[in-house]
């Protein structure tokens, strides 16, 4: 199998992954006020809710850090399937739990494996998808994540009138499913191609290539296909990952700005959280509680429409994202969300006496532009800050940099997951003021950070290099890979250490000298 259909079967593996993801993030706010849940434990307070809530968080992010020191080493395909197998214990623990101290190791746990996979997941697909379609095929995998996120919803609304354990142990259990078709699909489909140019793997590297061109006639041999891996195998040069110097090279600036490509990945993740997306779909039934004073069963399928929005906005930027560009959706989105969240704050602020008819409709209208919200994030936020994240950053350092970035997301997502029914508790319509304000601050923001769209992975590369330093480390780069042409058993590291050590002219000088010297030794 190979062109758009093992691209399709690609993103299928990872649209599971990412499902997971989805229906992670929705599946505790119905089975946090289950009958069952409440007795089990306790009836744990606000704060206790939200530890359990939030460790969640802090075991995924411990997660991303696996994946930023080990990840380049074990390759994507691995650490995805590690990523599956701890998803499934965590799973297991929760499932089971009869304590409050199991169900947040469950949590942690399972968080953990779960910070693997979306450190990783959205790697695997930019590397292995062609510019052209790079957009729509990540944001299917969020389309992906908005129905795992209605499924969460919607079965905990199907067993919102059970008080039994069932209502607890099911929606928690169920997500083996998703992680067995990731399990099952993974394995049966090629590695990134560009981890294995990293790795000195080329003539493998090639194979894949050939097998997800769009042109079903394409060979090794393609000009096409030899370009792509030529500029692959210079960018790995013109990066130097390798071993333990990837550390200090992640926060440089050098030839292709790592650092400033990590700070633009890192500061979209934090972005993402401190839109204050989870302080809604955490608690949209504790929401529909308070403002509308509807019952359990009603907060549940009312909090179900909310991802019904969200999976139909999702679909959006499949048609568009690759036309707009992923820059134009975020600041668009920050702008509407910003005015939803001052919407709110201004309505609660002013929220009539309890249990009055005008109390109610201020209830409705609160709720209302949640869902305007949730709208506007499913549509710009949710599939462009993933996809952006992992486009932005350099090609050999992606793993590393997108193990930072993931470092970032679950540290504010567990931020916004902790304080969320505290603040709500204490401050009540400020806290809204306050979201309200961080999304108005991206709009400005987004505009010192680099577009994606459109450029192979190595072209950004590219890019950063002439922006930034005037083309200087091509020019020694291309030189040196001159040389190895001419003289190609020279190992990479032998370039590497010119490119490293020599001036553009030298190198330029080496290279002539060289194919005089083995120009004249052909003659003789």
């Amino acid at each position: 199998m190979r062109g758009m259909k093992l691209q399709v079967l690609i993103t299928l593996a990872c649209s599971s992954g990412f499902l997971l993801f989805g229906y992670d993030q929705g599946v505790f706010s119905g089975v946090n006020v289950s009958p069952y849940f409440v007795e089990t434990f306790n009836n744990p307070d606000s704060d206790l809710l939200g530890t359990i809530s939030a460790i969640y968080d802090i075991g995924a992010a411990f997660g991303a850090i696996s994946c930023m020191i080990f990840g380049n080493n074990l390759g994507r395909k691995r650490i995805i399937m590690l990523g599956c197998l701890i998803c499934s214990v965590g799973a297991a623990l929760q499932g089971s739990a009869k304590t409050v101290a199991q169900l947040i190791v469950g949590r942690i746990v399972g968080g953990f494996g779960v910070g693997q996979l979306t450190s990783t997941i959205g790697i695997w697909q930019a590397e292995t998808s062609e510019a052209h379609n790079r957009g729509a095929l990540m944001s299917i995998e969020l389309v992906l994540c908005a129905i795992g996120l209605l499924l969460a919803q919607w079965i905990n609304y199907g067993f919102g009138t059970n008080g039994g354990a069932v209502a607890y142990q099911f929606p928690i259990l169920f997500q083996l499913v998703f992680l067995a078709g990731t399990m099952c699909l993974v394995p049966m489909l090629p590695e990134s191609p560009r981890w294995l140019v990293g790795r000195g793997k080329m003539d493998k590297a090639a194979d894949i290539l050939v097998w997800l061109s769009s042109n079903p006639d394409a060979t090794k041999e393609d000009p096409e296909i030899a370009k792509t891996l030529r500029e692959m195998e210079e960018i790995a040069l013109l990066e130097d990952m390798s071993g333990w110097i990837w550390f200090k090279t992640l926060f440089k600036g050098g030839p292709t700005q790592n650092g400033r490509r990590v700070a633009m990945s890192c500061a979209i993740n934090m972005f993402q959280q401190l839109s204050g997306v989870n302080s809604v779909t955490y608690y949209v039934p504790t929401l529909l509680i308070t403002f509308i004073g509807v019952s359990r069963s009603d907060s549940l399928w009312i909090g179900g429409l909310t991802s019904v929005v969200s999976l139909a906005f999702a679909i959006v930027p499949i048609f568009l994202i690759d036309r707009w560009g992923r820059l134009p959706f975020l600041a668009t989105g920050a702008g509407i969300q910003a005015v939803s969240f001052f919407v709110v704050a201004g309505l609660y602020a002013n929220l009539p006496e309890e249990g009055t008819d005008a109390a109610k409709s201020y209830g409705i209208a609160i709720v209302a532009f949640i869902f305007v919200f949730f709208a506007s994030f499913s549509t710009c936020w949710l599939g462009p800050s993933w996809m952006y994240s992992a486009e932005i950053l350099p090609v050999q350092g992606r793993t590393h940099g997108m193990g930072l970035a993931g470092i970032f997301y679950w540290m504010f997502n567990f931020l916004i997951v902790m304080i969320s029914p505290t603040a709500l508790e204490r401050i009540s319509w400020k806290y809204y003021v306050i979201l309200g304000v961080f999304n108005a601050c991206f709009v400005p923001s987004l505009y010192f950070f680099t577009e994606t769209k459109g450029k192979t992975l190595e072209e950004l590369d590219l890019y950063f290099a002439e922006r930034y330093h005037g083309g200087r480390e091509l020019h020694d780069l291309e030189a040196a890979m001159q040389m190895r042409d001419v003289d190609n058993d020279k190992p990479m590291a032998y370039q590497l250490e010119k490119i490293n050590s020599a001036t553009a002219g030298q190198v330029e000088k080496a290279a002539v000298e060289h194919g005089s010297e083995s120009s004249a030794t052909a003659e003789k």
